[in-house]
């Protein structure tokens, strides 16, 4: 059990890690480019490309099995933030973006669900 919770927590902290350095790397890029506006890129990214990891894992890996704890369960738990999503979407609508809240939420919905699909689909080559 105690071996299970370890796994699960490096691969969460490696991925929030990574999830922290996205956000800065973006809001530097932005910075530069003269602002971030209002779209949320940085939670967009790292959501799609967890959907993607978490397929391409899911089809890989043994479900219970340490790479599933540490990269289905830790990394990719830590990486994606479904809560931050909701959050900046209904931030968004508060601030009276509908239209931009409603694209983030289209765009997160459809490019998430075709990067797992598409995850999973993708057959190794040996």
């Amino acid at each position: 059990m105690w071996n299970n919770l370890l796994w699960v927590g490096l691969g969460g902290f490696v991925g929030s890690v990574l999830r922290y350095g996205v956000g800065v790397g973006v809001a530097a890029l932005a910075a530069v480019r003269g602002g971030a506006g209002r779209f949320p890129v940085a939670t967009l990214a790292v959501n799609v490309v967890g959907s993607f990891l978490i397929g391409m894992l899911l089809r890989h890996v043994e479900q219970g099995s340490t790479q599933h704890l540490l990269g289905v369960v830790g990394f990719c738990g830590g990486f994606t933030t479904f809560s931050t999503f909701s959050l900046e979407s209904v931030r968004l609508l508060r601030e009276g973006h509908a239209s931009t809240a409603l694209l983030y939420i289209a765009i997160s919905l459809v490019l998430c669900m075709g990067a797992t699909f598409l995850g999973i689909a993708i057959k190794t080559t040996k």
